[in-house]
């Protein structure tokens, strides 16, 4: 499970999160939509650890995989995603 706990996050004056809090079982797929610079990519790098959020925490299960392919695609940059 991957648990965010009363996070909040918050960049120059722009509030991304204020306490917020969500669960991720096992298993389940989801879905993460929202417009530019609403802190999509932000809280992905809360999960993969890249980032601290301002307050509260994130829990990743022991055990837990978790894959994130990044948006800056760098030295990927023109090839296929699929080998």
């Amino acid at each position: 499970m991957i648990r965010l706990d009363n996070i909040s996050k918050q960049h120059g004056q722009q509030l991304l999160f204020v306490d917020a809090s969500a669960a991720l079982h096992r298993g389940e797929k989801v879905g993460l939509v929202g417009p530019n610079g609403a802190g999509k990519s932000t809280l992905f790098r809360m999960v993969m650890r890249e980032e601290l959020p301002d307050e509260g925490q994130v829990s990743i299960d022991r055990g837990v995989t978790v894959g994130y392919f990044s948006q800056d695609v760098g030295e990927m940059q023109g090839k296929s995603a699929v080998a």
